[in-house]
């Protein structure tokens, strides 16, 4: 096994993946696995538990449906792109005889990406009838190595923690404590419910990937660059993304409800502040429902403007649901409401002057001032006066 160092990579690493590399451009290891890649990758995943990446038919890999999902902008996405040669990754390996490196395969752990090094093992020399037995005893092969690798730096870099734990007074510890800023038990909770409640739309994802679709190769040829869309409220209270091929985002009337409030927020809500913003979210609900509010869905109201309880975090975990199952995160963070503890939570594209755009100004709620009083206008002639 050889380490070698790195930089600039066309891809983004990950850890359950190994990658063919061969210097000599049509070798004859290299017309083999153009034939038997698949057959190989099959064979590493069930003996190996990875999966076996060959990068010249690596779109092949790719069903329409992901390369939408990861470049949502009907725009951007190049269908007739090809796979990265095996031979070109070389030159992103820090090697002072790149031109000699034997065909073999490169794997990454979490500690070499860290390190921002990759281990590389050559591959003997095997014919057709032996290629999946030969790559596949190479592959555990690395693995075994990399792992004592791994766990040798580790062990060189472990400290005493007790030792350093006894040398912080528990003066010194409180007053780490108290600077901590204010929070609620929903900031508390935030990221914890998000990912928790994310598990549905996570499972429909990786169904996606499943499918033997490799993510670093997803973003280095299906996203050459990223760019977002705007933002298009329809008239009917639709959430639609007109660069993304009129994608609509759909979400149940409460949790858009949420959405909305945050859109007209552009300056952000810190969740201890959701009272204040209540009848203004009572209003918007009001809104879409088009009538009166039964008693339930106002109680439903009071649940998610209640600072110390996990219904706005719900919610919110929602409206990241509805963008990511609809686009790559990559994308979706433009959208989705997020902030860090005890501070204000917002939507990033919101905050861009021309971003967000309401097809009938009544659908956006208008603030306007009068003295000590806010009116806000909404469809079919709906004022409401809150008095503060």
């Amino acid at each position: 096994m050889k380490i070698f160092s790195y930089k600039k990579l066309p891809f983004t690493p990950i850890s359950s993946e190994v990658v063919y590399v061969d210097s000599q451009p049509s070798s004859e290891l290299d017309t083999i696995l153009t034939r038997y890649w698949r057959d190989v990758d099959v064979a590493v995943q069930y003996h190996c538990d990875m999966r076996f990446r060959y990068l010249p038919k690596a779109m092949e890999t790719i069903p329409i449906d992901m390369k939408r999902y990861v470049c949502p902008s009907p725009h951007l996405l190049d269908l007739s792109v090809e796979g990265i040669p095996s031979q070109r990754m070389t030159h992103f390996l820090n090697d002072g005889n790149k031109g000699e490196i034997a065909p073999g395969l490169l794997l990454w752990t979490e500690g070499s990406i860290d390190r921002n090094e990759v281990y590389y093992q050559p591959i003997p020399a095997f014919a057709c009838n032996t290629v999946r037995s030969i790559i596949v005893a190479v592959v555990k092969h690395l693995q075994t190595e990399a792992h004592k690798h791994d766990q040798n730096i580790m062990r060189s870099q472990w400290i005493d923690l007790d030792d350093v734990g006894a040398r912080h007074s528990i003066p010194f510890r409180a007053c780490i404590e108290r600077s901590q800023p204010e929070e609620t038990e929903a900031d508390r909770s935030f990221d914890d419910e998000v990912h928790k409640l994310l598990k549905e739309a996570r499972e429909r994802i990786d169904a996606l990937r499943a499918r033997g679709v490799s993510e670093m190769v997803l973003q280095r040829l299906v996203t050459p660059f990223t760019a977002q869309s705007k933002m298009l409220i329809t008239h009917d209270w639709r959430i639609v993304l007109p660069y993304f091929g009129d994608l609509e985002i759909e979400m149940r009337p409460l949790v858009k409800a949420v959405y909305f409030l945050f859109l007209c927020h552009p300056e952000g809500i810190r969740f201890k502040d959701l009272p204040d913003h209540r009848d203004e979210l009572m209003c918007i609900y009001k809104a879409l429902r088009g009538g009166e509010l039964t008693d339930k869905a106002r109680k439903s109201i009071e649940d998610v403007t209640d600072p110390t309880k996990n219904s706005i975090n719900e919610k919110c975990a929602r409206i990241r649901e509805a963008f990511l199952l609809k686009m790559d995160e990559s994308h979706a963070s433009f959208y989705i409401v997020s902030g860090k503890r005890a501070q204000p939570k917002s939507v990033y594209i919101a905050s861009l002057d021309d971003s967000v755009k309401w097809q009938d100004d009544r659908v956006m709620p208008h603030f306007e001032e009068q003295g000590e009083k806010i009116r806000i206008e909404f469809p079919d002639d709906i004022d409401i006066i809150l008095r503060f």
